[in-house]
């Protein structure tokens, strides 16, 4: 049995054995009556070592430390020594003084020293003088308890404060001329130096230590410009520097509770506003966060714990609504999730979590008797109670501590009082099935009933058995009260199983719900969700009193995309109630806006193969979603052919909403082709009659299609002296025409048959004019000898 502990003392192993504090309750900072236990895990072995030290000394019990073979303390004694560093090995005859710091009743060591293993020696700050705090180092010997550097000589100290180790060295923080910055030691006096004045001047970044990942120490600190941001360091200057500003600005946010899982660092940021789980991998664009984590009604004034178990990081959450959550995570948003816990119907509270092994286990309070002992490994299906641990109101569990295979509790119960537990994993053990957290007992009459509660059945363990209770048969049980009724039962070998029931004795005639939904499906109108209204449900009493109801969340509630359980619960006046709970889901079933802007494209042909058509950017728009996809048949600027092709564009929002609309892209050839007429013609002919139409052809080009051409006069056409116009048609195959003329004169000449025998043409050029010379020249001798002739008749 021990002594009711005071908070969270610390606790050290040393050569197989658990050293832990134990004592009364604590209400004067002064008052250090707490006692050094120590156990190797069974009960012979478990038992007091106060007497390591001589009465005159109280050890501090936050100091406790450990390294290889040796333990580490600060005791203080009155008149004497003051606040100095101990060292034990476990025994009366190796526990002594390590040095006398401030010789004579002056305190060597502050109340709040704190001693930190580093190899076979403990780093620790300690004044040889008043206020003249400086880093000293001790092997657990007076000759190797130095100090290791006068960071800031005179009396002002610099007043160390060791952060954590990194490779082979150890990090700290102390004020020296550049204000607090980072320093690093390898325990001696030549290693341990300024790291970097991250801060410039004589202003301090007051870096606080976060993780090791790998070879890379990561450390928060303030540089003046960014405000406190994540930073690590190699052990050099030079590699020392800053991994991410992650609240850009001069922000203050508060970084925390920084966990090693695989190649990733988790850890929490605070800004004041949102709490947020964030990971890194010690690059800038790896360190990104997670999940935020549910807001409490609230500002957190205190972070959750990230505890790792195996492969898997947990930790508790408070949110408006959703109340105290379970959370795991592997490092990503995906695999960050709640792990729901109920019994009975109602929510589980967790609280002093712990690894176990590859597991997590915990404490819930099913009632405000008792405790229970749960464990999971990360899924639903693994998450169950373990075992009701012995305990009561006076004696709650506040921590749980692996020890080799077996998990130490300490804990106590009206039977055995405070003591030390241990529970094996030993499914033989005795257990209670069966064993509720609440009971509602009905009562007899008005002032109650008696108590006819039979035992849990009991399973597991070795005859025989001793089983006892708190309210034996027939004790009166008053309404309305609760009473934590309680079993103990062990076995042969001194193995316990616990059950501590709440029962209450009270009116068990609840309300009743009418037309209670099984669910609600609603469709959200904006980003934010929906508002929520109950439905008509009836509630009746049977005594006639008057029901009080209410609603979580309240009616008219905004609620966001997705499923929220919603309750109605009604009390009546004997404090009955019921429920009706039903899920409302909220979906996005709102197709987004068609992407459409236009209803038809026109384009002219450039060719037979079609044209190429553009049209504006076609976006969409959704009331819900804050994105949406747009697909088409056919992209802008694709070549379409001649005719009518409809292109379609479907919008897909982020919940798979679509909707289609189309665009006619139309190629049309209404462009008439080129067409060159030939130039003006002169015919000559000696008939009266005429002569048949010659002319040159004309010429037509089309870009998209054959051109058909046709004349009026057709070639061949017998045409009479006199001007006559050619006309002439080309048509595409598009049904486009263009139109053109020239003149065709014809000219009666009785020698025109002449001239064409004397090779004479009716043209113009060299060869024209050599005709008509010759012409000439037969006129003219024809005309001579006509004048000869006249004087031979």
């Amino acid at each position: 049995r021990l002594e009711h502990e005071r908070r969270d003392p610390a606790t050290v192993t040393l050569n197989g054995r658990l050293y832990f504090f134990t004592g009364p309750r604590i209400t004067d900072i002064n008052d250090r009556h707490l006692k050094l236990w120590a156990t190797d895990g069974t009960a012979q072995g478990t038992r007091p070592v106060q007497d390591l030290l001589p009465a005159s000394a109280v050890m501090d019990h936050m100091t406790l430390s450990a390294v290889p073979g040796r333990l580490f303390f600060t005791a203080w004694s009155s008149g004497t020594t003051g606040r100095e560093l101990w060292t034990s090995d476990g025994t009366a005859e190796g526990t002594r003084l390590v040095r006398d710091v401030q010789p004579g009743g002056a305190s060597g060591l502050r109340m709040t020293a704190a001693l930190v293993p580093f190899g076979d020696s403990v780093l620790f700050a300690a004044e040889d003088s008043l206020n003249d705090s400086e880093l000293w180092k001790s092997d657990g010997t007076e000759a190797g308890t130095v100090r290791l550097k006068d960071i800031a000589p005179g009396s002002k100290g610099s007043f160390p404060l060791v952060l954590g180790r990194c490779g082979d060295a150890m990090l700290f923080s102390a004020d020296g001329p550049e204000g607090r910055e980072l320093w690093r030691t390898d325990g001696t006096e030549e290693g341990t130096r300024l790291l970097r004045d991250v801060r410039a001047g004589a202003e301090s970044s007051n870096p606080t230590f976060a993780a090791v990942l790998g070879s890379t120490c990561f450390f928060t600190a303030d540089d003046g410009q960014h405000g406190r941001a994540l930073w690590k360091t190699d052990g050099t200057e030079a590699g020392t520097r800053q991994v991410s500003d992650l609240v850009p600005g001069p922000a203050e946010p508060v970084l925390s509770q920084f966990t090693v899982l695989g190649d990733t660092l988790l850890f929490l940021v605070n800004d004041g506003g949102q709490l947020e789980l964030w990971k890194t991998d010690g690059t800038e664009a790896g360190t990104l966060p997670v999940k935020p984590l549910p807001r409490d009604r609230e500002p957190y004034t205190s972070e959750p714990t990230l505890v790792r178990a195996g492969a898997r990081v947990y930790y508790v959450s408070r949110g408006v609504g959703s109340g105290t959550q379970l959370w795991v995570t592997d490092g990503t948003s995906a695999g960050t999730r709640i792990i729901p816990l109920e019994q009975a119907g109602e929510p589980v509270v967790p609280r002093f979590l712990a690894a176990w092994g590859e597991e997590l286990v915990f404490i819930t309070a099913p009632n405000m008797w008792g405790s229970e002992l749960w464990r999971t490994d990360g899924i639903a299906g693994g998450t169950y109670r373990l075992a009701r641990l012995p305990s009561e109101r006076n004696f709650t569990p506040t921590k749980l501590l692996p020890f080799g295979d077996a998990l130490l509790v300490t804990s106590g119960d009206p039977f055995a009082g405070l003591a030390l537990w241990r529970l094996d994993r030993d499914a033989t053990a005795p257990a209670f099935q069966g064993c509720p957290a609440h009971l509602d007992v009905a009562a007899t009459n008005p002032q109650g009933t008696e108590m006819h509660l039979p035992p849990p059945a009991l399973t597991g363990g070795q005859a025989p058995f001793t089983v006892r209770t708190s309210h034996p048969e027939g004790t009166p049980l008053s309404m309305p009260m609760s009473f934590g009724v309680r079993y103990q039962a062990e076995d042969a070998q001194g193995r316990v199983a616990a059950c501590v029931i709440d029962v209450a004795v009270r009116d068990l005639t609840p309300p009743v719900f009418k037309g209670c939904p099984t669910q609600l499906t609603l469709n959200a109108r904006s980003p934010k969700g929906a508002l929520v209204f109950y439905p008509g449900i009836q509630v009746m009493e049977e005594s006639g009193g008057d029901i009080l109801v209410t609603y979580s969340p309240e009616d008219g509630s905004l609620l966001p995309l997705g499923t929220t359980r919603m309750t109605m619960t009604a009390q009546d006046r004997a404090g009955n109630t019921s429920t009706c709970s039903f899920p409302v889901t909220v979906r996005d079933e709102q197709p987004p806006a068609p992407a459409c802007k236009v209803s038809e494209v026109r384009v002219e042909a450039e060719g037979p193969d079609g044209a190429h058509a553009s049209w504006p950017e076609q976006t969409s728009a959704d009331n819900v979603s804050s994105q949406t996809t747009v697909t088409s048949t056919h992209a802008s600027g694709d070549l379409f052919p001649l005719g009518i092709t409809p292109v379609q564009f479907t919008s897909i929002d982020e919940a798979g909403n679509s909707r289609t609309c189309e665009i006619r892209v139309k190629v049309r050839d209404s462009r008439p082709p080129v067409l060159n007429c030939p130039a003006d013609v002169a015919l000559k002919t000696a008939v009266m009659a005429g002569t048949r139409a010659e002319y040159p052809l004309a010429t037509a080009l089309d870009v998209v299609s054959q051109t058909e051409l046709s004349y009026s006069p057709e070639p061949g056409t017998l045409l009479a002296p006199g001007v006559h116009s050619v006309r002439v048609t080309a048509l595409d195959a598009a049904g486009n025409a263009a139109l053109c003329s020239f003149k065709v004169a014809v000219e009666y000449d009785p020698t025109a048959d002449m001239q064409r025998g004397l090779g004479c043409s009716v043209g113009s050029g060299p060869s024209s004019g050599a005709s008509w010379a010759a012409l000439l020249l037969l006129g003219w001798t024809l005309s001579r000898r006509r004048k000869g002739a006249a004087p031979d008749a």
